[in-house]
């Protein structure tokens, strides 16, 4: 499971707001929780190719200051 800075928890749909640049993006858009599928916000064709566990955390300890700022449901 994966909890936003305010603690909610992240679901399908979310639009995820990682307070961070990947790739010049990001607003990402979670697909799916189970298996992981995180899309670019301004291309959902377009999945985010690196290690989808490790987007939720820096130097894969750390979690991110990211936010859930909608949800595409």
């Amino acid at each position: 499971m994966y909890y936003d800075k305010h603690g909610d928890q992240v679901k399908k749909g979310d639009v995820i707001d990682l307070h961070q640049t990947v790739n010049g993006c990001r607003i990402f858009v979670i697909l799916s929780v189970e298996p992981l599928d995180i899309r670019y916000g301004y291309d959902l064709r377009r999945k985010y190719e690196y290690d989808m566990k490790e987007f939720f955390y820096q130097s894969g300890y750390e979690a991110t200051e990211f936010e859930i700022v909608n949800n595409i449901n």
